[in-house]
């Protein structure tokens, strides 16, 4: 039998079922006569930009790496279609697209595709592997495309021209009127409100230096959240020996999870391609190892399970390890988190500084894409109701 699922599949079971909160889709009215800077251009920092474009509000992005996209970051090289190094899929209706746009003149053609019930999964136990069908399986797999290339699609022509590369913010002053945001280069850049749209993880680390200091009961809720370590391997192989979602025994727990699937799976594509999600515990055993024992390690536990094939049939890797990146260092807040430290974190600053992403939520639903998405409209909305 499957084994349980997880926070993040109960939540898009719920969503098939109508009764999750739904992704906000009405008008923000619009109040606010000043300037916005964003820190971070990822999913949520292009979310909340692109909103403040379309609102008429002044904006400047200001991004730590030297590309945008975050924990959406994409290998277009590796095959013949699009690799999703972090956020893969889609959680929720496939109408959250239409709602994260916010356009109804703008014709959507990403392509999504469901995991059909007769799907085989795979379930490894004390040297047996048992084969049944998927059976529901909620999350949408984008077809030759990825999170990232609908970003670029859709949000971000309209605000790319505004996002200001290699620019690592070590200090916003909320003191007084607006904020005053400093960089690593002792720039400074002013602006009436901001929203910070970074990883928790970077907060926690103190990367950021608020002035004055962020109030207590916040950040004990960043020093406290559980975050996940988050790891992807991807392995091309010459043939498909593997069914299209692989487990194995206490691969999931609330330490962390770990899943191999079948990563060309409703891909237009003829290649033979598994991908190794791990977060937690399970991906920290993984990112101690260098790029070739990583690779051995992993062709060992799968030359286990199908008797030598992965070996036989291995063509090449690639990885990313998202603890090793210098502006991110997270996967996601881990599922089994306290659900009352989200609100806390996401606590506006003196009214000027609002928080946005995956993990800046009210505390029902986090890790994800669409959240990322919806914690930047509701912080836009926020800062937008002011006068």
């Amino acid at each position: 039998m499957l084994p349980s699922v997880s926070r993040r599949q109960f939540i898009g079971v719920c969503a098939a079922l109508g009764l999750n909160a739904c992704f906000g889709s009405s008008p923000i009215t619009n109040r606010f006569n000043g300037s916005v800077v964003i820190i971070g251009a990822g999913a949520a920092g292009i979310s909340a930009a692109y909103l403040l474009k379309q609102l008429g509000i002044p904006f400047r992005v200001l991004e730590a790496a030297d590309a945008h996209g975050g924990r959406l970051k994409t290998s277009a090289d590796f095959v013949d279609f699009p690799i999703p190094l972090g956020a893969e899929w889609l959680h929720v209706d496939e109408q959250t697209l239409e709602k994260i746009v916010n356009d109804p003149s703008v014709d959507i053609t990403t392509r999504l595709a469901n995991y059909r019930s007769n799907a085989s999964y795979g379930f490894y136990e004390n040297g047996k592997l048992q084969i049944e069908a998927l059976g529901s399986y909620p999350d949408l797999k984008f077809v030759d495309g990825t999170w990232l290339t609908f970003f670029e699609q859709y949000l971000l022509p309209s605000i790319k021209a505004h996002i200001r590369f290699n620019t690592k913010v070590i200090e916003m002053d909320y003191s007084d009127q607006g904020v005053r945001v400093k960089d690593q280069n002792d720039q400074v850049h002013s602006a009436d409100a901001a929203i910070v749209a970074v990883p928790p993880q970077i907060i926690r680390d103190g990367d950021i230096q608020f002035v004055p200091p962020m109030p207590g009961r916040q950040r004990r809720a960043f020093e406290t959240v559980d975050i996940w370590s988050g790891m992807k391997v991807f392995l091309q192989f010459d043939e498909t020996f593997y069914p299209t979602i692989l487990e194995t025994k206490g691969s999931n727990n609330r330490r962390g999870q770990k899943m191999f699937y079948d990563a060309a799976y409703g891909q237009s594509s003829a290649d033979h391609v598994l991908g190794l999600f791990c977060v937690g515990d399970q991906a920290e055993r993984y990112q101690a190892f260098n790029n070739e024992d990583l690779r051995d390690q992993i062709l060992a536990e799968l030359d286990e399970i199908f008797d030598g094939a992965a070996t036989r049939h291995y063509v090449k890797h690639i990885s990313q390890n998202w603890n090793a990146e210098p502006f991110i260092r997270q996967a996601y807040i881990a599922d089994s988190a306290n659900w009352r430290l989200p609100p806390r974190m996401r606590e506006p600053l003196g009214d000027l500084i609002y928080f946005a992403g995956d993990s800046y939520t009210d505390g029902e639903d986090w890790g994800s894409v669409h959240m990322a998405a919806q914690s930047a409209r509701e912080a836009v909305q926020l800062l937008a109701s002011r006068k």
